[in-house]
């Protein structure tokens, strides 16, 4: 028991996929850092560590994290072997409805092995703010596409109003949402979430860095 509390010896690629498989189931259930952290019993530190691979995880916290994500712990650890085309029928994804405000994420998924992107379509009810989102790893950039209606982007302190064939980028390392409070019908978004590169010397600094 001694050696199975001790971190793991996961290589980088391993890390970084457990990582992500965390990171998104947790945003799948809707939960932030905290209810994780409530659930699992695991301090919110030490999974925002290693959502952002800063640390090696041990078994005991990779079993308690699994088990409050609702999925086996081998689920972590899957590699299966690479495919140069990866499908996914609509019949196969769902609606994932958030609690609480409606809006409903349908994640184009999973990607090719070796991609760290995320690609989904949101969907915001008229009347309704989804978020603030906690602040995704320095680094982090998100691309939007609004479909359909209009929408508020916000992030930390800017904004920008999107209307349909409207597009925005930028770094998410801010707390950030989409305001659809003054909209009088659903609005569809597309996202592109790229995880942060190995160098981030072009990203502009926080604005709280700068104080």
């Amino acid at each position: 028991m001694d050696k199975m509390a001790k971190s793991i010896a996961i290589n980088d690629k391993t890390l970084n996929r457990i990582s992500q498989v965390i990171r998104r189931r947790r945003e799948d259930l809707g939960l932030t850092v905290r209810a994780l952290a409530r659930k699992s019993g695991i301090s919110s530190s030490m999974i925002s560590d290693v959502e952002r691979v800063l640390k090696s995880p041990t078994v005991s916290t990779l079993a308690a994290l699994a088990e409050a994500l609702e999925m086996p712990l081998s689920t972590l650890f899957e590699s299966r072997a690479p495919a140069r085309m990866r499908v996914v029928k609509a019949s196969e994804r769902q609606w994932l409805v958030e609690a609480g405000n409606g809006a409903k994420r349908d994640r184009f998924g999973p990607t090719v092995a070796g991609s760290g992107i995320e690609f989904l379509r949101y969907w915001v009810p008229p009347h309704t703010l989804a978020g603030p989102f906690p602040a995704h790893a320095p680094g982090t950039i998100e691309h939007v596409y609004v479909a359909s209606g209009m929408v508020r982007v916000t992030l930390g302190n800017d904004v920008a109003d999107l209307q349909a064939g409207d597009c925005c980028s930028c770094f998410a390392d801010l707390p950030h949402g989409f305001d659809n409070r003054e909209g009088v019908a659903p609005t569809e978004i597309i996202l592109v979430v790229e995880p942060p590169r190995l160098s981030t010397s072009h990203r502009p600094r926080r604005r709280e860095e700068r104080r």
